[in-house]
């Protein structure tokens, strides 16, 4: 330790700080611990580190002086003023996708770990949801449409006979189911009216827990339950008036959006492969704009649901659905999401232009899962 008084603060207190060569001796530097002043162990080399610390100190003052005066004679810059143009807005469509409402599903938390519940009521009171939140998003929505499309792609009931079991996993039959659901469905048009102008809703009979047979082949597109719910749908709204129901016996439907033509389907007739089904859809829209090439026509888009899972690639949105994960889902696959309905907005010049996914539940964040100690 050296015995010095520090010449900045006073201090004699010194803790090593490394060390060099100077005349091929070692020396030691210090480190007062009160200013941090750094000091050599002897005076000639001090003065020799003084010098060298000097030295940089003018150095840096005078690029600094330099620069000062190089920035002085720069020409002053300014920012740019936002040039806003308040002109109207370019027109949309607003589109709907609406699929696997299940309706009729009950799903035991405790059977599937508590990952995910879904029953009647709370079938309801997503869709009641997903409602009130369209009604929010239009409230701060500069470019308002006057017009909403409703794609139906499907799966709006769960059945009872599909598969062996099943009745164990419904809360009611199949003719409460497609009694309620047309009531759902009703309710939900009437409320989305006093928000839009022109409602036009396009549905599609296909489905895989409509059918009446277990296998894709078994029976005709008009052997499902969803025919019989659209029918009974556009009987209680034929005579309201800009409110146009249009459904069709086929697994497929076109529907023309401002110039743009969009390929609905329920997506139960995609091959996947190893699970995903993301190969076979892209394979599926080629397929389908090979075949109608021969009439000189093309489907721009193509709207699925069927997989519960959200998703957007090349030209292809992929509906969620309302339960989310169910005893399938979660304890044969291992596969679940959030309860999603996709909703996209269409301009007639650039086609689809944004797509929001409205998530069925407020907060998933706040969600909580069962942990064993």
């Amino acid at each position: 330790m050296i015995n010095l008084i520090c010449p900045e603060c006073s201090n004699n207190n010194w803790r090593p700080f490394g060390h060099y060569t100077y005349k091929n001796q070692y020396k030691k530097r210090w480190q007062c611990t009160k200013c941090g002043k750094i000091l050599a162990e002897d005076k000639d080399d001090t003065k020799e580190e003084k010098r060298v610390i000097t030295n940089n100190k003018e150095t840096f003052d005078n690029v600094k002086k330099i620069s000062e005066e190089v920035l002085s004679k720069l020409k002053k810059r300014e920012r740019l003023i936002p040039q806003i143009k308040k002109g109207k807005l370019k027109p949309e469509k607003w589109l709907q996708l609406f699929s696997d409402l299940q309706y009729g599903l009950r799903v035991n938390p405790v059977e599937i770990g508590n990952l995910g519940e879904f029953n009647p009521q709370i079938a309801k009171e997503r869709l009641n949801y997903m409602v009130s939140t369209m009604g929010h998003i239009l409230e701060y929505y500069p470019n308002k449409p006057e017009e909403l499309y409703i794609a139906c792609l499907g799966d709006n009931i769960e059945n009872a006979y599909m598969r062996a079991n099943q009745q164990s996993e419904v809360a009611f039959g199949i003719c409460t189911q497609v009694i309620e659901v047309v009531e759902l469905f009703v309710d939900m048009i009437i409320v989305l009216s006093k928000y839009f102008p022109v409602i036009k809703v396009f549905a599609i009979v296909g489905g895989n827990h409509g059918r009446m047979g277990k296998k894709i082949n078994d029976v005709s597109p008009t052997d499902n339950y969803e025919y019989l719910i659209y029918h009974f749908v556009q009987q209680r709204l034929k005579d309201m008036e800009n409110i146009h129901f249009n459904f069709t016996s086929a697994k497929h439907m076109i529907v023309d959006i401002g110039g743009w033509k969009f390929w609905l389907e329920h997506g139960d007739t995609v091959r996947s492969w190893a699970g995903i089904p993301f190969y076979g859809i892209k394979r599926e829209m080629s397929n389908i704009n090979s075949m109608l090439g021969k009439f000189n026509e093309h489907a721009d888009y193509l709207l699925a649901g069927h997989f519960h899972t959200k998703a957007s690639f090349n030209e292809v949105f992929m509906n969620g659905s309302f339960p989310g994960g169910d005893n399938y889902s979660i304890g044969n696959l291992r596969l679940m999401d959030f309860p999603y309905q996709k909703l996209l907005g269409v301009n007639e010049k650039h086609g689809v232009v944004w797509d929001r996914n409205i998530c069925l539940i407020d907060d998933p964040r706040k969600l909580e899962i069962k942990i064993y100690k």
